[in-house]
């Protein structure tokens, strides 16, 4: 576990700095820095406070799934759990590290693993709820904007075919078959009992699901609003949606990076999505901020909290 988070990180670091260096040579000035610090204080708080809130919307969908499971644990847990999900996405191809760092938390608290994986299913079908309501408005907008369709379309394929190239390289370098009945059996048998839960609570716990699907709607609204906010700090006169409306199609393309938490995708898209609201001379560095407030800065927290977690059970496996 230890060596695939280290791995990760270093696979995130090599996207963010290939994408830092490709901003700086690009678009980055001094003029941002100067600029930075006369910027409206208030915007500048509501686009770090939509943050919280969107990990409060997150904490609350996943505690209202758990809790129909009874699967139950505090509030402020499930800021922990929030937290270390965004850290597991950030540093995992496609965001998958944040189902898993779900099952590791939810797993500490009790949680038995095909109960867990049923909640952890849930959570990313509610969470879907928001990008299917959202689809029609993308297409209208990308209809009436095929200049920015085009560019995110050019930078998906990029960045796939470079994670292609990246995953073809470590699979020639390390090739490794391990084969274990047991373990296979075991897998089996958790499976069906998880097919089984599945289907018990999409079909008994609707209720559950349909807050969950609430707050999933609403912490993607906090998301795009936190965006929002940052452009408004800089430009007052930016229209709060309009601005949330242009990001839309970053979002999706973000959540289809096969990189590791959409690095390299959601800075270099940065550029091309916010640049109908701020000077050129400014899209560099803004870039580089709403991904730091959108993403790292809650990564950063939930791989402390991560660390904090994995020595405290390190310590009760030693003393058990």
């Amino acid at each position: 576990m230890y060596k695939s988070i280290f791995y990760g990180i270093l696979v995130t670091l090599l996207f963010v700095i290939g994408s830092l260096l490709y901003i700086v040579k690009k678009s980055f000035t001094k003029e941002f820095f100067l600029l930075l610090f006369h910027v409206d204080k208030r915007y500048l708080f509501l686009s770090i406070f939509s943050m919280f809130l969107y990990h409060t919307f997150d904490n609350l969908r996943l505690l209202i799934l758990s809790r129909a499971m009874n699967l139950k644990y505090s509030f402020l847990y499930g800021y922990t759990v929030s937290f270390i999900n965004t850290f597991g996405a950030t540093i995992t191809p496609a965001h998958m590290g944040g189902e898993f760092m779900s099952m590791y938390t939810l797993s500490r608290k009790g949680g038995k693993l095909h109960k867990v994986m049923s909640v952890v299913t849930m959570k990313t079908l509610t969470g879907a709820v928001f990008f299917a309501l959202a689809m029609p408005y993308v297409v209208l907008h990308l209809y009436k904007n095929p200049a920015q369709a085009g560019r995110m379309l050019i930078l998906l394929l990029f960045f796939f075919f470079v994670v292609l190239a990246i995953y073809v390289l470590i699979r020639f370098i390390s090739r490794k078959d391990s084969k274990n009945g047991g373990f296979i059996q075991k897998v089996k048998y958790t499976l069906k009992r998880y097919l089984v839960v599945s289907r018990i609570f999409l079909r008994d716990k609707k209720v559950s699901i349909l807050l969950a699907s609430f707050s999933s709607i609403l912490l993607y609204v906090c998301f795009l609003a936190s965006g929002a906010f940052l452009v408004k700090s800089f430009n007052p006169d930016a229209m709060l949606i309009e601005t949330m409306e242009h990001q839309l199609m970053l979002l999706y393309a973000i959540f289809l990076s096969p990189t590791p938490g959409g690095s390299g995708v959601g800075e270099i898209g940065a550029l091309y999505t916010f640049n109908s609201f701020l000077e050129a001379s400014l899209l560099g560095g803004f870039s580089l901020l709403w991904r730091f407030i959108t993403q790292y800065m809650s990564a950063l927290i939930g791989g402390f909290l991560l660390v904090l977690l994995l020595v405290k059970d390190s310590k009760k496996l030693r003393n058990a």
